[in-house]
């Protein structure tokens, strides 16, 4: 298994782009990169000192290196992602990660490129299990690769490389380059009710409260998982296909999370917020007295 992810990767790309009238920079990025994320790169390589540019400007547009980048961060996106917790130096390669996205965003792409190979070696050197794996051809030549445990498992055929993480299984077409890496999720970002909010509500006759919970959606996401525990008793799980969902609960205090689903694909968990549910105090009744007719 080759350690390295420097993989050579020949892109054509325009060398300049004109603004357009009306056009922002993360417009300009999206025409010319698919990415709005791509306008720091822009001011990055053409000096730029904000976002505001002069329609007919011509703007110098990244070459073949920034391909080679883009790569070897998403492997070592995934290797960081997918390592165990308790691997050595974790946290190490994340950091090294980190670097690497600054890098990428400041259009140093050569830089991004050694920083995230080397959050990728960090994970290899440190695998707290031996790599396993399976090969199996069948009679048509269709090869199917299958990680057991430790470090991701190197797949290439016909000039493609792609990893294959544990617990995934990988079928490659005789002649055909393997199939794309899963497509990873966002992590959503919780919105309602704010973090330690105290909720005074109605409760109903069997003593459970409705309370609304509500994060942000994540793109490709197909549904979410809502980790709901209470101070007292047991975690719930619960699913919705919006990113809201509606819970009725007894009084308490409770910790709650949630994450994207897509298929086999699960996002990471969102940072744990709290809240706690508390009776409303009865509104008062209010009696309005006519005065008599009577003298």
């Amino acid at each position: 298994m080759k350690s390295s992810l420097l993989l050579a990767l020949l892109t054509l790309a325009p060398a300049e782009v004109v603004v357009r009238e009306g056009e922002s920079l993360a417009q300009v990025a999206q025409r010319a990169l698919g990415d709005r994320g791509g306008a720091s790169e822009l001011k990055a390589l053409n000096g730029l000192k904000d976002d505001a540019v002069a329609p007919g400007t011509k703007l110098k547009l990244p070459g073949p290196d920034r391909a080679r980048a883009q790569s070897v961060l998403e492997t070592a996106r995934n290797a960081v992602k997918h390592a165990d917790s308790k691997v050595t130096r974790r946290e190490e390669a994340a950091a090294k990660l980190k670097e690497a996205e600054a890098h990428f965003q400041s259009a140093r792409y050569e830089d991004a490129a050694q920083a995230a190979d080397g959050a990728w070696k960090l994970l290899s050197a440190s695998a707290s299990q031996p790599t396993a794996f399976t090969v199996a051809v069948d009679d048509k030549g269709a090869t199917t690769v299958e990680s057991r445990s430790g470090q991701p498992v190197r797949v290439e055929a016909e000039g493609v490389t792609r990893p294959v993480y544990v617990g995934e299984s990988v079928r490659v077409e005789k002649g055909q380059p393997p199939p794309p890496s899963r497509p990873s999720l966002g992590t959503p970002h919780p919105t309602q009710p704010a973090d330690k909010l105290k909720l005074s509500v109605q409760f109903a006759k069997g003593g459970l409260g409705s309370v609304l919970l509500a994060w942000q959606a994540v793109e490709g996401a197909e549904g979410y998982e809502v980790e709901l525990v209470p101070t007292r008793g047991e975690k719930r799980v619960l699913t919705a296909s919006a990113p809201q969902l509606k819970a009725s609960l007894p009084p308490g205090s409770y910790r709650w999370s949630v994450r994207a689903v897509a298929r086999d694909v699960r996002s990471e968990a969102s940072t744990e917020q709290g809240f706690e549910l508390m009776e409303a105090p009865a509104k008062p009744i209010h009696l309005q007295v006519q005065p008599s007719k009577w003298k």
